[in-house]
């Protein structure tokens, strides 16, 4: 039995690391070509928000690499995580065939992700000790401010190299 449940979150945890890999790659594809496409509309911006999906499966991913969360445990939280990427999926789809604009379909995903990741949260403290609760957050949080300053970073060069090329 016990074979049988590792086997299964092993499974489960290679799938949802693939479905992480696939949509970082495809989304990095789709960025690199919309700013070919868009480089004199956004220069000097970063246009595109996080993307809940990867949030979601990185948070699967430390669950499991950061926190070490047993087999049980995350035999318990794994269809937690299915629902909400199907619920985020099916929000961002909505969001985007309904927008007229960019800017809508943005901030119309990122209020459905906030009641969605709300939902999602409230459900991993069912389950997840208070303990694993702290590790995870800490773990999202530092990832969070990484990405903050990663941002400020390219902002910064992109400021630089557009105010080198104001010079020549």
């Amino acid at each position: 039995m016990k074979q049988k449940l590792f086997a299964l979150s092993a499974i489960a945890v290679m799938a949802m690391v693939g479905m992480f890999v696939f949509e970082n790659t495809a989304t990095a594809h789709e960025q690199t070509r919309s700013k070919k496409e868009s480089r004199n509309v956004s220069r000097g911006r970063i246009a595109r928000m996080v993307n809940p999906l990867s949030a979601l499966n990185q948070s699967l991913i430390d669950l499991t690499f950061g926190v070490k969360a047993d087999q049980e445990t995350l035999a318990k939280v794994l269809p937690i995580y299915q629902e909400t990427r199907e619920a985020l999926e099916k929000q961002i789809k909505e969001a985007r065939t309904a927008a007229d604009s960019r800017r809508e379909a943005a901030k119309k995903i990122s209020e459905g992700v906030k009641e969605t990741y709300t939902k999602f949260n409230a459900s991993l403290k069912e389950i997840l000790t208070e303990e694993q609760m702290t590790k995870l957050t800490e773990l999202k949080e530092k990832r969070h401010t990484e990405t903050k300053e990663r941002v400020r970073q390219h902002r910064r060069s992109q400021r630089e190299n557009h105010s080198h090329r104001r010079h020549r």
